[in-house]
């Protein structure tokens, strides 16, 4: 959300840069080379949401940006990385599959790759014939950073670099090994240091890994939960996700983390539910910031149940859809005991879900105001 001033902002920027434009124009034939890059493009700006802007496209390039204070959990851009070039890929490769046309654009297609670059630092929105751009030396930087020895380095060349300022802005410098952190001196700016991950593996893992999603027709515990929330999908993600917030408005205790990837939370983070004397595992199965997440309650007797919360942009709000499934087993004595617990459960959930849903409500409330209060 841009601010109304016209003072100085800190803020994260993002610019997805297509490699191999230059050449891949250059040497295919214009009109389906351009339709290939147009709707490529057409897939990434889509995906550039909340708290993220587009800033603009810049021949090859998609510069966006967030206002620190609108980045809610240390880890979005690393999460919100991995997403974007999986849309890239799966476009690309769709796109692969789906054509038959023998021409060098399209047999040349698979050389198009992504590369993600991200910095944070202090900038000035201004006005250049109508339209407000981002300006000031750490932007400067962040499209210097695309003119870089990466792939001289890793051999990568579909990769996220990531400043060390913007590591730093985030607390997550410790997720990172020593043997992933490069120096380089750009010109005009002096020495930069920065992480590089490499997206073609993340895609890999995306693209292998078998989606876990409760969908509305399966065998439900209760009837499918809709609740509009006056947020973005992204902050309704991080209400749903993020410990502490989850622990308001499931009305625990208290909500611990296990197996955590050096305090980044992904597929196999633990939460420990606190309720009084009982405690409540759950652990995150899948995932897609913005979009779902599933997770499971672990119980005795090999006892499981699945919780699949969905996220559906509606307007400028959101529509949460929570499912839960009933409770199954691969026990012998699980089997015995489900009827009963999930009755149990059920009489729990059910009677509580006008409380959660108030609480969800509020919370919501409370963060999209402290967001107009930062943007004003």
């Amino acid at each position: 959300m841009a601010p109304q001033d016209s003072g100085i902002q800190t803020a994260f920027f993002v610019i997805a840069d297509i490699s191999g434009y230059t050449k891949f124009m250059a040497e295919t034939p214009i009109e389906h080379a351009k339709g290939i890059l147009e709707a490529l493009f057409g897939e990434l700006v889509p995906a550039i949401r909340a708290p993220l802007e587009v800033s603009g496209l810049q021949g090859d390039a998609v510069f966006a940006y967030a206002f620190e204070s609108d980045v809610l959990t240390k880890q979005f851009i690393l999460d919100f990385s991995e997403q974007l070039y999986c849309v890239f890929a799966r476009a690309k490769e769709k796109m692969i599959l789906n054509t038959s046309c023998p021409c060098d654009a399209c047999a040349n297609l698979d050389e198009l790759e992504l590369k993600i670059v991200v910095h944070h630092g202090e900038c000035v929105i201004q006005d250049t014939g109508g339209r407000q751009e981002l300006a000031g030396q750490d932007v400067i930087t962040a499209f210097r950073l695309l003119k870089n020895l990466v792939k001289e380095n890793t051999g990568l060349t579909a990769y996220t670099l990531i400043s060390c300022k913007a590591l730093k802005a985030m607390d997550i410098v410790d997720y990172f090994d020593e043997k992933e952190f490069f120096t380089e001196d750009i010109e005009h700016i002096g020495e930069v240091e920065y992480v590089v991950r490499d997206m073609r593996a993340a895609w890999e893992r995306r693209r292998h890994t078998e989606r876990t999603f409760v969908e509305p027709g399966d065998d439900l515990l209760l009837e499918e939960w809709m609740v509009p929330l006056p947020v973005s999908p992204e902050v309704a993600f991080t209400i749903m996700t993020r410990p502490d917030l989850r622990a308001e408005w499931i009305g625990a205790d208290k909500v611990d983390m296990l197996n955590t990837n050096k305090g980044k939370i992904e597929p196999g983070t633990l939460y420990h539910c606190y309720h009084g004397d009982d405690l409540f595992p759950f652990e995150i199965l899948d995932w897609n910031p913005g979009e779902y997440v599933t997770g499971r309650y672990n119980m005795p007797m090999g006892m499981r149940m699945l919780e699949t919360i969905e996220l559906n942009e509606m307007g400028d709000g959101t529509m949460v859809k929570l499912r839960y499934t009933k409770i199954t087993s691969s026990k012998l004595m699980g089997k015995l005991m489900a009827g009963m617990v999930n009755k149990k459960v059920r009489g729990i959930i059910e009677p509580d879900k006008e409380n959660r849903v108030s609480k969800m409500t509020a919370l919501s409330k409370k963060m999209a105001m402290a967001s107009e209060v930062a943007a004003a």
